[in-house]
């Protein structure tokens, strides 16, 4: 038989608003029980009728009635009535009512009843403390749970519309559940402000107004929004300027009706970014032409976490450069730098050529929260300083020589100068200098072959410009020459040209011009051309036919030695002179007529015969003249008898030299 039915509310006093369940023991199969539980009625504000009907409406206190079968082997010792708010819902929790029964309240059966307030609150929001409902207005449930010893649980639950009109808040810009990545969107974003729009939806009692609050102390205090045009959007903004930057969890809004009645609350996950601070790679003088400037940037910790972490909140995604607050073009930055890589990025100068001069650039760079990091920077634009060779390279230089070289500078913009300089050679330095001297220097070339000049020129801006050009330097070469001082008019002669190149290599395959120039004559005569063997040498035959020098020219070798020129060799030819078939006895007192005979002649050139005296110098004892045939007769008398040595003497003359016969004998009896 029943039990009379008895009010929950009755026997456990007051009612008790819990966030969760209270710890009772573990639940274990239903099926090992043989109680059963069943729903009598809901009663709820004008509802009557006391029916349970599945999806019915309640509203404020529900009044819960229920029948209980028990199990005379289980008997039941408690049991619980709650509803639930939404588990997705900002600061909802459970209201419960408990049931402690007494042996044999429950035998065979009995009706229980409780009351649920579903319009119960609580505080939340920290200091805020705003009062917010602990069940959201919406479907619903209403269970029942029956303990026993064994230990089991019988449960039972219906469904119910919970409607006690409270105003509900959406947020039209946060992002959806399906727009969540790992690293993309993060809810609201703010800088030095934290704008908002709500959407409040009227439950029934009108919506007096909507608060934005945070439940973290570091945020501003709660503050009003408004809806000017009656719209049903509320809008307002939060000064943030002094919320560090970061991932904040704790900021809500919630809309209250004309009784003052708050809604559930909704959370706005805010991204505080107060920018970042941007670096660019670059000097103080750059020229017009510059390329890409590499930008650095840093973000606080927790916007942008590096790996292995990678919560990038923040990340740039474009970069706009202004010169003098004139844009000069926006780079995109590429998704490299996405996923906590901060090792920076590059933005172009523009796409022409910047003018010369002093100016400010400006690198705007905006992130992909609207935020930006701004630098400006001072710079001067400026042309290279180039030199313009006036000396030294006109010329090959020979090794062994001193080599000079001497250049100007100038620049395309007008003021660049070069302020220091230093000229150097295969790496080595020759000369250094400053403003205002102009580069020069000089160097003795030792080894043949090609060389490198380097002309380094420092501007008053520190930039520096380098520039080189190639130097060869030919082999010095030596000639020597080698003949006979004296020739006989007619005779075969012969000279020995030797080349050699620097450090005494022959130089095989040098062509040599032997050359003569008469006595008392300034121009040189080509008489042979040779080429000198591997060891250096050529050799030549000639006549001999008048004084004068000789000397041997080595021609140059293109790109590899130098031409040079030997000393000067003075060779003298004397004369021909012959006696036709001298009278070599004679008897003293007579005249004696000699026919002298000589190559090469001039019709009057005076000739001498001359006796040698017995100191065994010469004394002239007739003359004669050359005539048309190239003889001259000459006649001595012998004034006394003896023997006597005898010979005929040409003097000398700018063509040859002093020329003698051979000597002849005569016996004067």
């Amino acid at each position: 038989m029943s039990r009379p039915i008895r009010s929950l509310s009755a026997l456990v006093g007051s009612a008790v608003l819990v966030a969760v369940v209270p710890a009772l023991p573990a639940a274990a199969d239903t099926a090992a029980t043989g109680s059963v539980v069943t729903f009598d009625s809901i009663v709820s504000g004008s509802d009557e009728a006391g029916t349970v009907t599945p999806g019915q409406t309640v509203s404020g206190e529900a009044e819960v009635t229920f029948s209980v079968q028990a199990d005379p082997t289980d008997e039941p010792y408690a049991a619980v009535v709650s509803i639930t708010g939404h588990t997705n819902a900002q600061g909802t929790g459970t209201v419960s009512r408990r049931l402690d029964l007494a042996s044999g309240d429950c035998l065979p059966s009995c009706t229980l009843h409780a009351v649920l307030d579903t319009a119960a609150t609580q505080p939340f929001g920290g200091s805020n403390a705003v009062a917010v409902p602990l069940v959201d207005d919406g479907a619903n449930s209403i269970r029942i749970d029956v303990y026993s010893a064994r230990p089991a649980i019988v449960s039972a639950a219906t469904s119910v519309t919970v409607n006690n009109k409270r105003p509900v808040v959406s947020v039209p810009d946060l992002p959806g559940e399906d727009a969540w990545t790992n690293y993309k969107p993060v809810g609201l974003t703010a800088d030095q402000q934290l704008a908002l729009r709500v959407a409040a939806a009227d439950g029934g009692a009108g919506v007096s107004r909507v608060e934005y609050f945070s439940s973290h102390p570091a945020w501003p205090a709660p503050s009003d929004l408004s809806d000017g045009d009656g719209d049903g959007v509320w809008a307002g903004a939060v000064d943030t300027s002094a919320v560090k930057a970061g991932l904040w969890l704790d900021e809500y809004v919630v809309a209250f009706d004309s009784k003052g009645r708050a809604g559930t609350p909704v959370r706005l996950t805010t991204l505080v970014d107060h920018g970042f601070t941007v670096t660019p790679q670059i000097e103080s003088a750059i020229h017009n032409n510059a390329g890409p400037v590499k930008l650095n940037y840093s973000y606080p910790s927790g916007l942008a976490q590096p790996w292995p972490r990678n919560l990038n909140y923040a990340y740039p995604v474009s970069t706009q450069v202004m010169l003098d607050g004139r844009p000069l073009g926006t780079t995109p930055v590429g998704d490299y730098t996405y996923e906590g890589n901060q090792s920076g990025f590059y933005a172009r100068v523009g796409s022409g050529p910047l003018p010369y001069g002093a100016h400010t650039l400006m690198f705007d760079v905006t992130d992909n929260r609207g935020a930006h990091g701004r630098t400006a920077v001072p710079v001067t634009v400026v042309s290279p300083v180039e030199p313009k060779w006036t000396a030294g390279f006109d010329a090959l230089p020979v090794a062994g020589k001193t080599w000079k070289a001497a250049a100007t500078t100038s620049a395309a913009d007008g003021f660049s100068r070069a302020q220091s300089w230093t000229l150097a050679v295969d790496g080595a330095t020759i000369a250094t200098g400053a403003y205002p001297a102009l580069p020069s220097g000089s160097w003795t070339a030792s080894k043949p072959g090609l060389h490198q000049v380097t002309l380094t020129t420092v501007s008053q801006f520190g930039d520096s410009t380098v520039t080189t050009k190639p130097l060869r330097v030919l082999a010095a070469t030596a000639t020597k020459l080698s003949g006979p001082a004296l020739s006989t008019y007619g005779g075969k002669q012969a000279f020995t040209a030797t080349v050699t190149q620097t450090g005494g290599k022959p130089a095989g395959g040098a062509q040599v011009t032997l050359q003569f120039r008469s006595a008392g004559a300034t121009a040189w005569s080509t008489v042979a051309v040779g080429t000198a063997d591997g060891t250096g040498t050529a050799r030549f035959t000639t006549t001999a036919k008048r004084n004068g020098s000789w000397r041997a020219v080595a021609s140059a070798k293109q790109l590899t030695w130098a031409a040079s020129t030997s000393s000067s060799l003075t060779n003298k030819v004397t004369a021909q002179l012959t006696i036709k078939s001298p009278t070599i006895s004679t008897r003293h007192g007579r005249t004696v007529a000699y026919t002298a005979v000589s190559s090469p002649y001039v019709s009057g050139t005076k000739l001498q015969f001359q006796i040698r005296k017995s100191d065994g110098s010469w004394t002239t004892v007739a003359g004669a003249t050359l005539g048309t045939n190239g003889t001259a007769v000459g006649k001595v008398t012998f004034s006394r008898s003896g023997t006597f040595v005898l010979r005929v003497y040409r003097p000398a003359t700018s063509a040859l030299a002093a020329s003698y016969s051979s000597v002849w004998t005569v016996r004067v009896s």
